[in-house]
């Protein structure tokens, strides 16, 4: 097969080329990927795949206005048409700020999202984005697939119009085209930007939710393949011993640790507050019954707003994600994940015996390996009395269905109760060991650590599928 792999930003760089997924294309084949990356951040993966694979740039893009405004009409006629309970905090969100032209043009996309709130209507706002995406000159990416040859262009997240032109070009070429769904609260909060022929999902759960918010999708075009991001937990290579990595951070491995792992600030601008309230209830408990706490910040926050908090609590001890922000600034489709992080990551859950934070999906990451999570969820001490930020709106989302319904996490709902949760936690880890484990298979396809071989799975099918989707014909017209 010969794959060509469009990566337009950092998100999907750690599922597909942090892990042993090119590894998995077999020698027969080729695999070419199209990136949008500083130069800087491709050096790591260079030097680990060699010749194996070749690495070209995708061309200068700049998306035009009427694209730009059907594209954010898009999401705006999702979220209107499904008009699910919890998000009124994502329309909110998505509130034009700034220059008047920009929320001119804001307000554009919201009027015309509303007007198209409906699944047909959608469908033909999708086919007129593509068209207005595909206004420009498609010559330099015509000219990159008829090089390469590919059997199947595959884009590694939904949500990237960096991607746009580079798969309707495909699609015009009659080369067969297939997305990833990133993460497991992407699909409900508005409407994809990157237009594919097949879709690798995580779940059956996931290939419901296509079916709900895309009836035009057929289900033989959307692929149950699980995720790659979890995968290194089960490469036993990747651990140090406890002792080792724990003392390289300051921490004694006889004692319990806690991880708190930080949102980025969109979703959780409170963060250094909740970290505060986490230290000092731990810092209350009595020395021989005390935790030690290890902070692991959002890779997309450069961790500038927590300073106050480390120097007032210098007890917290810090694992600062291994990504490169060529930016100050940057959030998470401008920070670039380095190889080396998969393990560090793999070793703060290995060696860490509970994770508290705002509906991460760490929680996840510790079920995985068997461990209990704590979701934070009281409004902070400094919230303002108008905020369109609450703790409510934020598990009112409608991905945390899944964790009400089986509840594979525990609630701190007042700071004060942290410390007594915690010892109660650490003391019965595996209370929820059966909700944890229900709510993994519920979430990801089993098992976790082929979730790799099975999008190459897809992959070749798709490629070798001589059946083309039905709107890649609308697409060239």
């Amino acid at each position: 097969m010969n794959l060509l792999l469009v990566i337009p930003d950092g998100t999907g760089i750690r599922n597909f080329l942090c892990t042993d997924f090119i590894e998995g294309v077999p020698a027969t084949g080729s695999v070419t990927v199209w990136h949008a990356l500083p130069p800087a951040s491709l050096a790591p993966f260079q030097a680990r795949w060699g010749d194996r694979v070749r690495w070209l740039p995708l061309p200068p893009f700049r998306e035009g206005i009427v694209a730009r405004v059907l594209r954010q009409a898009k999401v705006y006629g999702q979220l209107y048409w499904q008009r699910e309970s919890g998000l009124d905090l994502v329309l909110r969100q998505l509130r034009p700020r700034g220059r008047r032209s920009v929320r001119v043009l804001g307000a554009t996309a919201r009027l015309l999202g509303t007007l198209a709130a409906g699944p047909r209507r959608l469908h033909w706002l999708d086919r007129l984005h593509w068209a207005a995406a595909g206004w420009g000159d498609q010559a330099a990416y015509t000219r990159v697939l008829r090089t390469v040859q590919p059997a199947v262009v595959f884009c590694t997240h939904q949500r990237a119009g960096r991607a746009v032109a580079a798969l309707l070009a495909a699609r015009r070429a009659g080369i067969p085209t297939a997305t990833f769904i990133y993460s497991w609260d992407n699909l409900p909060k508005g409407r994809m930007a990157v237009p594919a022929d097949h879709y690798l999902v995580w779940s059956r759960h996931m290939a419901a939710e296509m079916a709900t918010y895309y009836p035009d999708v057929a289900a033989a075009r959307v692929h149950i393949v699980g995720t790659p991001q979890f995968e290194h937990y089960w490469n036993a290579t990747l651990i140090q011993p406890r002792a080792a990595f724990l003392a390289s951070l300051g921490l004694d491995p006889q004692r319990p640790v806690v991880c708190f792992s930080g949102d980025d600030v969109a979703s959780s601008p409170y963060d250094p507050t909740y970290l505060a309230d986490l230290a000092a209830a731990l810092r209350a408990l009595p020395a021989a019954q005390r935790p030690q706490l290890l902070f692991r910040r959002s890779p997309a926050d450069g961790g500038e707003r927590y300073a106050p908090v480390l120097a007032r609590y210098p007890e917290i001890a810090v694992s600062a994600p291994l990504w490169l922000r060529p930016t100050a600034g940057a959030d998470w489709t401008g920070t670039v994940p380095l190889p080396a992080d998969v393990a560090l990551l793999a070793n703060v859950v290995a060696h860490c015996d509970l994770v508290v934070n705002i509906g991460s999906t760490m929680a996840m990451d510790f079920a995985i390996k068997g461990k209990p999570a704590i979701y934070l969820r009281y409004n902070p001490v400094d919230l303002p009395a108008d905020s369109e930020w609450t703790i409510t709106n934020i598990y009112a989302l409608p991905h945390f269905r899944s964790v009400h319904a089986l509840q594979p996490v525990y609630w701190a709902t007042a700071a004060a109760d942290l410390g007594a949760l915690v010892q109660q936690v650490l003391a019965q880890p595996s209370d929820k060991a059966a909700a944890r484990q229900a709510w993994l298979d519920h979430q990801v396809q089993a098992p976790l650590d082929r979730a790799g071989a099975r999008c190459l799975a897809a992959l070749a099918t798709i490629a070798g599928d001589a059946a083309r989707a039905p709107l890649a014909e609308a697409v060239a017209q």
